[in-house]
């Protein structure tokens, strides 16, 4: 079994797991009761999905290697030798104190582009009480094929990302 399987099936047996017992509570709660996930009670490899990274790894789907660090969990996918990469990261605080290109809105929540080029896109949003997520995107080779010089082609896995976390503003 992959990792990638394992983490899955570890998420789905959760979501089946909170079905039954609410279920048995009479009623699903609505989305705006979601409860907020902090930033060290998720794991990033949960956060990205084949149907999210698709876009974004021009060079094939891997399964997503996570990392433990002091205040920061993450996860990459992707093909560092083609620098094709994708890396969700969560932290218990916003990164260095690097200058923001521009925001974008995502899901409600405003982010903050901290790099932006035809080959890499760096987006950061904050959660004052539960932490803060990134995502960094490397196109590498694809930049060549698709001059997309924005961050809107992380667009997508960004809000995928805060919905799962329920940081929805």
């Amino acid at each position: 079994m992959t990792r990638r399987t394992r983490n899955r099936t570890a998420a789905l047996l959760a979501v089946a797991a909170g079905s039954v017992w609410l279920t048995g509570c009479g009623s699903a709660p609505d989305e705006a009761e979601q409860t907020a996930a902090k930033w060290d009670t998720v794991d990033p490899c949960t956060l990205a999905q084949d149907d999210d990274l698709a876009p974004l790894l021009t060079q094939g789907l891997t399964d997503g290697e996570p990392v433990q660090g002091a205040g920061r969990t993450e996860c990459t996918w992707g093909n560092l030798e083609q620098l094709n990469v994708v890396t969700v990261s969560l932290a218990s605080a916003p990164g260095d104190d690097a200058d923001t290109l521009r925001t974008v809105t995502v899901a409600g929540r405003t982010g903050s582009v901290l790099a932006e080029s035809k080959y890499q896109c760096i987006v950061e949003f904050d959660s004052e009480d539960d932490g803060t997520l990134a995502i960094e995107a490397k196109f590498g080779l694809d930049a060549v094929a698709t001059p997309d010089s924005s961050c809107d082609r992380v667009e997508p896995l960004a809000e995928q990302s805060l919905s799962r976390l329920a940081w929805n503003a």
